[in-house]
């Protein structure tokens, strides 16, 4: 019921008590998958409020609780070997068979991959590398569990990046 109060203060404009019942929230997770929620929607908040600042840093706490351990600017190399692993995982399957990939059904899983592809417009104007590094590690997500809801956005992102930031523009178009 919190959560949805929550969301029902950002969306009639009382930002400030949504932050407050959000922030709260987030403490009170019971798991990784309730707090993946909650993070979403702070994400959605502080994109509206253009507090991209606040954006990195929930998202990176959530992450942190997962096991994924980044920094706010990563490196360049940090970035291309998150993609590196994309190949690795890959293999000798053809790009256009990646569609077939069995549906993710671990809920925690399904969680990061949300907080992962929510993270990715918001950050895309912060640090090119953290825009790599997070459509590339929702990429390895997919690989691993499955394909989610958010796989679809993640390879879109992946062919948009593939070429400018890896200089792989036959992948980027076959990605996206």
């Amino acid at each position: 019921l919190e959560l949805h109060r929550a969301e029902c203060e950002f969306l009639a404009g009382h930002s400030k008590s949504a932050d407050e019942r959000l922030t709260m929230l987030s403490t009170r997770a019971a798991n990784p998958t309730e707090l993946a929620t909650v993070t979403c929607l702070r994400v959605d908040l502080y994109t509206t409020l253009d507090r991209t600042d606040r954006v990195v840093a929930v998202c990176l706490d959530y992450l942190r609780t997962v096991g994924i351990e980044w920094p706010a600017h990563p490196s360049e190399e940090e970035a291309r070997r998150e993609y590196e692993r994309i190949w690795l995982k890959i293999g000798n399957r053809a790009i256009e068979k990646l569609i077939d990939l069995p549906l993710m059904s671990d809920p925690t899983a399904l969680g990061t991959l949300d907080v992962l592809t929510k993270f990715l417009g918001p950050v895309a104007y912060t640090d090119p590398n953290l825009v790599s590094l997070t459509a590339c590690r929702a990429i390895n997500l997919s690989l691993e569990q499955g394909n989610g809801d958010g796989s679809c956005v993640a390879f879109v992102w992946l062919g948009r990046i593939a070429g400018p930031h890896f200089g792989d523009y036959q992948a980027g178009f076959k990605f996206g």
